[in-house]
């Protein structure tokens, strides 16, 4: 399994920037975030045009897209129809969301099923696949109810975008290697970093950097590299929008040198 990182350590910065420092780094692929306010890096509703020049920009460097982004357009149809037309139009086989919804209420976990058939039926249209993470405060939001949600939804374009992170700070206090075994078919993608605590809110930049935190990476990661539909790992750390590049680029250095050993 290789390597990515998601455009939002970058969320500040222009694209051509983060592109440039997630290459150098040795990453192989990238989330592509079309995230308001957090990581614009793709716009929607664009011409062809602007899409074939994401695509030659990020070929570039030598990464391919992993994934688009999607975080908190789920939430609003028309855009998240159009962040699937975007997807398709750069060619990333994934579009990455959370599931909105509220924990442990019926009616809001079968609207969210609904919504997710809704669009399951549109992506695969575009040939393009909705990865849903399982999100604290979330109707989906550990590893009960994922499984929940995989036997009502199609499971070939609507899949699990895993990030141990946010099982950890499940209620419950799963401990994730110890619960992720029914999972692993139905992963799409994967999303890496540590965590201190199991508090909700997501701990300081340097809490979420591998080995800063709680999490056993290794165990984690020898299950996690065996997901047979997933070919990345990618790096995902929030807070760094508002931090200066030089303090942002040891963050994504320090990340790559402790995953890449763990998933090779």
């Amino acid at each position: 399994m290789k390597i990515g990182c998601s455009t939002i350590l970058y969320g500040g910065q222009e694209l051509d920037l983060a592109l440039d420092r997630i290459a150098a780094t040795g990453y192989s692929a990238i989330e592509l975030c079309a995230i308001e306010r957090m990581a614009p890096h793709l716009q929607l509703g664009q011409e062809t045009a602007y899409y074939e020049d994401i695509k030659a920009t990020v070929a570039e460097r030598g990464l391919i897209i992993e994934s688009i982004g999607g975080s908190g357009n789920f939430g609003d149809e028309d855009r998240f129809r159009q962040a699937l037309d975007a997807a398709a139009a750069v060619g990333a086989p994934l579009i990455t969301t959370g599931p909105g919804g509220k924990p442990d209420d019926d009616a809001s976990f079968g609207e969210v099923i609904d919504k997710l058939n809704r669009f399951g039926k549109q992506a695969a249209s575009r040939d393009v696949r909705i990865s849903i993470k399982p999100h604290v405060k979330n109707a989906v939001y550990n590893t009960e109810t994922a499984l929940r949600m995989m036997a009502e939804v199609d499971g070939d374009v609507i899949g699990i975008n895993y990030d141990p992170t946010h099982i950890w700070r499940t209620p419950q206090e799963e401990i994730p290697e110890e619960t992720l075994d029914p999972l692993l078919e139905h992963m799409f993608s994967i999303r890496i970093r540590d965590v201190k605590t199991r508090q909700l809110n997501i701990c300081p930049v340097a809490q979420q950097v591998a080995g800063e935190g709680d999490l056993n990476l290794a165990a984690l990661a020898a299950k996690l590299k065996t997901a047979p539909r997933v070919t990345h790992a990618v790096l995902e750390i929030v807070g760094t929008k508002e931090m200066p590049v030089d303090e942002i680029d040891p963050v994504i250095q320090r990340s790559f040198q402790a995953f890449e050993p763990l998933f090779f």
